[in-house]
């Protein structure tokens, strides 16, 4: 099989949030792309009267995924439609980080834009892209809010639609920033992502990283209270996504039997990402 190289990496925008003026995103308020797209590095914040430099501290991660199986790629096909989700884990910060702010740039080879975005119906009142001369970016367009399942843990998601008809590489650059809300600049705590590098395929076929044969059953579906998952083999993470990509539940574990509580959840389908390689969907009443 032909394969032609793409690199995403993720950039989520730490430096502007929670200032006035940047509060809908950095782009929007003719920062431009900040992500580091146009010169082919990491983005940072530590420039002019931005933030200061990356904290590690504030883990981020992206990931592209089939949207039919929800499992990590490693090849693209032309014209076909990936989810894109980003996650930022800011909890080795002891200080309490309410909001966060993000940009993303898909470039090819030569830093223009690679590909479309398409945001999620759900999510186009606190997201938007913003076209910023020959790239264009996705990006906050409010503060966005922690997700639910613990202090200073982020995620959002987005559509990506793959170019069709290059061979060039693709790059996806991506910044976060978490935010404490005071106005300022001083304690918020931005960070680049790290880039991922997949490849284009020259045949048709959806190419998801391969997965384990089926070894965990979630039941009862629907679930009212409690969700059971078991397995031949031990659980170790366990993640609950709503349809729109949100987590709503995760944990680590090392058992082969685990018990959830779900009876807080909306009613609604729900997806179960199990050591991060295996899905299972349920639906909660």
């Amino acid at each position: 099989m032909k394969k032609y190289s793409v690199i995403i990496g993720f950039l989520l925008i730490p430096a502007y949030v929670f200032l006035t003026s940047d509060i809908d995103g950095a782009a929007h308020h003719g920062h431009g792309d900040i992500t580091g797209a146009t010169v082919g590095t990491a983005g940072h914040c530590q420039t002019g009267t931005c933030h200061g430099g990356n904290n590690p501290l504030n883990v981020v991660q992206l990931q592209v995924l089939d949207t039919t199986t929800l499992l990590p790629v490693t090849t693209y096909n032309a014209l076909q439609t990936y989810l894109v989700t980003l996650k930022g884990d800011a909890t080795a910060i002891s200080t309490s980080l309410p909001g966060f702010g993000f940009q993303v740039s898909a470039v090819l080879g030569n830093h223009t834009l690679a590909g479309s975005y398409t945001i999620p119906t759900a999510l186009a009142s606190s997201i938007h892209t913003f076209a910023c001369g020959a790239t264009t970016v996705v990006e906050h367009s409010v503060v966005l809010s922690p997700d639910t399942t613990g202090i200073n843990k982020y995620s959002t998601q987005f559509y990506w639609t793959a170019p069709a008809g290059t061979s060039d590489s693709v790059t996806f650059f991506s910044l976060l920033n978490a935010v404490n809300g005071d106005g300022g600049k001083a304690g918020d705590n931005p960070n680049a992502g790290t880039p991922l590098t997949i490849y284009q395929n020259s045949s048709t076929a959806v190419a998801p990283v391969a997965a384990a044969a089926s070894t965990f059953t979630v039941y009862p579906s629907p679930a009212t209270t409690v969700l059971n998952i078991s397995g031949t083999d031990h659980i170790k993470t366990l993640e609950i996504m709503d349809v729109n990509g949100k987590t709503a539940y995760t944990n680590r574990y090392d058992a082969a039997h685990v018990q959830v509580n779900v009876s807080s959840l909306p009613a609604g389908n729900y997806v179960v990402r199990i050591n991060h390689a295996e899905v299972r969907k349920f639906v909660k009443l």
